[in-house]
């Protein structure tokens, strides 16, 4: 695997050529329904996208909005093994987190994507969920430590499906309103309590959002 470029926040031009181009297949083939575009923040504002992780789709997902700005994600550093896949995956904004290790490195470069302007996705369980039901479950502490340290909102965003995602199945994807570092209980202190708590907020609106589309 190549050695991944931490030291900088490169701009790609094939991150916006997919999207334009093929964008409109993704948004056809899931068959998606953005909810609540209204709440993306404006131009300028920091924040960082959570989703619940349903597939390995879900960035490209949320990324097919018209709306919504170029994303920057953590990947599996297992995806960036093979050469090939790892160029796809970087030059679509992603970079690799080495899962249940505490990746600081990875955590600081999504603190260095938004301080620099950059709007970040995240997954916050960590992990693809593989419950049948999709049920979104707790989330790990990288989301509010990201928010902590950089003052960043978090936009909460449910993917929600009737059973397992699959092409031509409808895809609904639930936008929340921002909720901001006051709103999480954040007061730039690394406070365990305070973190766990804030990662809990960010959650608990996802939740809320796919239980509404459940319902």
């Amino acid at each position: 695997m190549k050695e991944f470029d931490y030291s900088q926040v490169k701009h790609y031009k094939f991150y916006g050529f997919i999207k334009h181009t093929l964008g409109w297949l993704v948004r056809c083939v899931y068959r998606i329904d953005f909810k609540g575009e209204e709440n993306i923040p404006a131009k300028g504002e920091r924040y960082i996208v959570a989703i619940n992780h349903t597939c390995a789709l879900d960035p490209v997902f949320i990324g097919a909005s018209k709306k919504m700005p170029p994303l920057h994600f953590m990947a599996k550093s297992e995806l960036f093994e093979n050469s090939f896949v790892a160029w796809i995956i970087t030059h679509m904004y992603g970079f690799p987190v080495k899962r249940g290790q505490g990746d600081t490195t990875a955590v600081e470069f999504g603190e260095k994507i938004i301080n620099e302007g950059h709007v970040m996705a995240i997954c916050p369980e960590g992990k693809r969920i593989k419950d049948k039901d999709g049920v979104p479950q707790r989330a790990k502490a990288g989301v509010a430590i990201i928010a902590n340290a950089t003052g960043a909102s978090v936009l909460p965003v449910a993917i929600c499906c009737d059973g397992k995602i699959k092409p031509f199945k409808k895809v609904t994807l639930s936008i929340g309103k921002p909720v901001t570092c006051e709103e999480m209980g954040l007061h730039g202190q690394e406070d365990y309590e305070q973190i766990r708590n804030a990662a809990d907020t960010v959650m608990n609106n996802i939740t809320a959002l796919w239980e509404a589309e459940r319902n």
